[in-house]
């Protein structure tokens, strides 16, 4: 093999893998054939319900919706065992985040949607964070970064402050929840609807070149 088409095929593995693997999908659910074991309940504690399952309708296609008809407390939907798997996204702060599809039909423009993780750290943790909801205009990505482009804040030890980089890496090294909105007014008839919950983690750059380097070196290598 000649140098310039060593340095081609090089370029060519270094470019494919950026592409490929961009980013790392820890957990997903697409909804696409079922709730995959999702429930709503109120908070941590509360008792599950049923949510119902769309075959059509989602981004693209499934999704699973709560109508909240009788309660006075707030609802979300909790994720399954499957869904958390290890438990483990450490590996996801300062460099992912957590993501979803979501919708309502019910609320104000001052309404507020949220995402929650429960775990261990500090004896029982919660680490939430929220952001101005889309009410009423159909589906909206919702993007929470695991960084401090993110106000985090943590409940712990009767205390709620901002969440320190450690914090997130407690909370989410051993989580034993994850939670999403599913009401976003109290005590009045209105439905909520989820599709693509998702952590995730971007690997870094320097990751992909060093693989690029390490074949163009050996591929050298061998030819000599």
């Amino acid at each position: 093999m000649t140098r310039s088409t060593t340095i081609i095929a090089a370029i060519a593995t270094l470019t494919a893998m950026s592409a490929t693997a961009t980013s790392a999908t820890l957990a997903y659910s697409s909804f696409d054939t079922g709730d995959e074991g999702w429930v709503a309940q109120q908070g941590p504690a509360g008792a599950p319900y049923a949510v119902n399952w769309n075959p059509s309708g989602g981004v693209p296609t499934g999704s699973i919706n709560y109508w909240d008809q009788t309660s006075y407390d707030s609802e979300w939907f909790s994720a399954s065992a499957s869904f958390l798997g290890s438990a483990d996204f450490s590996q996801a702060v300062n460099n992912g985040g957590v993501s979803f599809d979501w919708a309502t039909d019910l609320g104000s423009a001052a309404q507020m949607v949220q995402v929650a993780f429960t775990g261990g750290y500090q004896g029982g943790s919660i680490l939430w964070a929220e952001t101005a909801a889309s009410v009423g205009t159909g589906w909206a990505n919702y993007d929470f970064s695991f960084d401090s482009a993110t106000v985090w804040m943590l409940e712990a030890n009767s205390t709620t402050t901002i969440a320190t980089m450690a914090d997130m890496t407690g909370v989410l090294s051993a989580i034993d929840g994850l939670f999403i909105t599913a009401d976003t007014v109290d005590g009045m008839d209105g439905s909520c609807w989820l599709d693509n919950p998702m952590i995730y983690s971007v690997p870094a750059p320097g990751a992909f070149a060093l693989v690029g380097l390490a074949s163009f070196v050996g591929a050298r290598r061998r030819r000599r």
